[in-house]
């Protein structure tokens, strides 16, 4: 329950918890972690009785967003000094002429930059056939002929629209398509795990991926890109250092010496009215990844339904029908809600002791019974939110 507050007492807060924050921050440079682990509490205290406190939703997805980092730097600090992580406190960064050798390599046993290889292709993607045709234009031509493109092609792509539809699948589709290097990461752990030089840090994966490139395609995955590049109305923890470093990566891309470089930045948000113009700018193309059409969804439900034996009396024109507005990942606890109901059946029966005993074929029912239970995770409002976003920041 929301406690109320002053806008005065809610400005002292403020500053307080910004004064214990930058008090952690300071030890934490020093070393002395039980001091900065203490300080990191006191500031997630205050951060605590501000969300319960604050009117402001802006306020409070900043005070979420400061609370969360520095929970996750309270719980890698504690790794620390129980021996269970071990400390890159003492990494420095080398000059700009440099190539980054053992420092990126302690990134990399850090799980900061480590290379994924997935199966996904674009035969496994059901439907986002704009996406597809914008990203194999951009970047899979390009890259098959690079002569025929005298000006270039985008080097930064963003994708946006609701969870669970499909944008990280998407990118590791695309790194399969073109053989690259694809190294995902988490922006909320690069501005936890090392608060204070997360500039510099951004700085030694940029030239790490810059030298990677020398040899063969690669991509940059940023997901929930919001978290590290959105509008801030103020700054816990030197974000605008980090905010700034990424740009100033993300224009280096331009420069003639790298503008044939293959190297990608694909960048995903759920969010993207949150992320600052500047950065929106950055990112060439911008492609909305929306919930699927009828025709997609009625693919996706025979997809999960193929994992299993079901009935004939499936309708799969009324299942697309009453699922509009569902995601994929939506339209897969339907599915999963009904393959449920009918094994504890099994279960509940007791056959299911015997290893031989089958549950028997999903029906129309169990799926009508299901749609009942699981309701579609994005509203109407939020989808009207991405529509308007896109009539005014698409580029596909």
């Amino acid at each position: 329950m929301r406690s109320y507050k002053d806008p005065e007492e809610l400005r002292r807060l403020r500053e307080r918890a910004a004064e214990y924050a930058n008090m952690a921050v300071s030890a934490d440079r020093r070393g002395v972690i039980s001091l900065a682990i203490t300080y990191y509490n006191k500031s997630i205290d205050i951060l605590t009785d501000l969300i319960n406190s604050e009117e402001s939703p802006e306020f409070k997805r900043m005070y979420r967003r400061a609370l969360r980092q520095y929970r996750d730097r309270v719980n890698y600090l504690r790794g620390v000094a129980s021996g269970s992580i071990r400390s890159i406190s003492n990494i420095r960064i080398r000059d700009g002429g440099e190539k980054v050798g053992k420092d990126i390599e302690k990134i990399k046993k850090e799980d900061i930059l480590v290379p994924f290889k997935s199966s996904i292709t674009w035969n496994d993607i059901v439907g986002l056939d704009n996406a597809k045709r914008v990203i194999k234009r951009s970047i899979v031509y390009p890259i098959r002929r690079p002569d025929l493109f005298p000006l270039g092609f985008p080097r930064a792509i963003l994708l946006y629209g609701p969870p669970g539809c499909g944008k990280t699948s998407l990118a590791a589709a695309l790194s399969n398509e073109i053989d690259a290097e694809f190294y995902p990461i988490d922006a909320t752990m690069i501005m936890s795990k090392w608060l204070g030089e997360s500039e510099k840090r951004v700085a030694e994966i940029f030239k790490y991926l810059r030298d990677r490139a020398q040899h063969k395609p690669v991509i940059l995955y940023i997901d929930e890109v919001d978290s590290l590049l959105s509008i801030r109305n103020s700054e816990v923890g030197g974000e605008i250092r980090v905010r700034n470093q990424f740009l100033s990566e993300m224009d280096g891309l331009k420069v003639k010496e790298l503008s044939d470089l293959p190297l990608f930045i694909v960048a995903s948000t759920n969010r993207p009215w949150d992320l600052d113009i500047g950065f929106i700018r950055r990112f060439q193309k911008r492609i909305y990844i929306p919930p699927p059409d009828k025709k997609t969804r009625k693919e996706i439900f025979r997809f999960y339904l193929s994992k299993v034996n079901y009935n004939s009396d499936i309708d799969f024109d009324f299942l697309a029908d009453y699922t509009k507005g569902y995601t994929p990942s939506d339209i897969r606890d339907v599915v999963q809600t009904a393959i449920i109901e009918v094994v504890s059946e099994l279960f509940e029966s007791g056959l299911a002791n015997d290893p031989n005993a089958k549950p028997r074929p999903v029906s129309m029912e169990d799926l009508r019974q299901a749609l009942k239970r699981v309701r579609p995770s994005v509203s109407h409002v939020v989808l009207t939110a991405y529509e308007n976003w896109m009539n005014r920041f698409r580029s596909d």
